[in-house]
């Protein structure tokens, strides 16, 4: 949808930063902190969902979602195959101590910059199909697209395949739960007020990662904290 292209990854100033090939090390230290902490906390908001889910058939869909963001897979002759190494904020912490952090990162509350608040605020305040909106459609949805951008570009800023798998699962991954979400939104927006909400709760997601990412390289931004 418009909202969502309205902010590509190829605009932002982190993306152009990193195709010099001068990133400073400060500036990949302080993104990777913030990729972990949104990671630590995405985890958290599926599990919101899954709770407050107004169905069972939203609540399955979710679980699979946190399943697979837990590093949690079903395998026919063995049950339930638990991988903690795969666990996505594992693998950002991967790319966190490649930057030059490291394990003894602080708790991973709501502090610092990341791109989840707004969606976390909509379920917070019980708005659940928005806030699902805001974070699998205009998050994660768009996210299976920017985030093979951001491998290709810190893969030729010199970091090593394994320590970007972060990035490298969530293509496949975030398109299949990201049309499941879209899916889900567009059976449950069922009157025109709540699909004006929904579609600008996509764009708050959109643009919330957006501006994460160091805003506008073009000026437009509204914020350069990751540049």
């Amino acid at each position: 949808m418009a909202q969502v292209d309205a902010w590509p990854a190829d605009r932002t100033r982190f993306v152009r930063l990193l195709r010099t090939g001068r990133c400073p090390p400060a500036v990949l230290l302080r993104y990777a902190r913030s990729t972990w902490l949104s990671a630590s906390l995405f985890c958290a908001s599926i599990a919101q969902m899954v709770e407050t889910a107004p169905d069972a058939e939203a609540r399955l869909i979710l679980l699979e979602n946190l399943l697979e963001e837990e590093g949690i897979h079903i395998r026919a002759d063995r049950g339930l195959i638990v991988r903690p190494e795969a666990r996505h904020p594992a693998l950002a912490m991967r790319f966190l101590v490649a930057c030059g952090g490291g394990e003894a990162e602080p708790d991973p509350v709501g502090d610092g910059v990341h791109a989840t608040s707004d969606g976390r605020r909509m379920l917070d305040e019980g708005r659940w199909l928005e806030g699902l909106t805001c974070l699998l459609v205009g998050q994660e949805l768009k996210f299976a697209v920017t985030s093979q951008v951001l491998f290709e570009a810190l893969k030729a800023h010199g970091f090593a395949p394994r320590d970007l798998a972060f990035f490298a699962v969530h293509g496949e991954a975030d398109l299949k739960h990201g049309r499941q979400a879209l899916a889900m939104v567009a059976d449950r927006a069922v009157t025109r007020e709540m699909q004006d909400a929904c579609i600008a709760a996509a764009g708050a997601g959109a643009r919330a990662w957006f501006e994460m990412h160091g805003g506008d390289a073009e000026g437009a931004g509204r914020d350069a904290r990751a540049a």
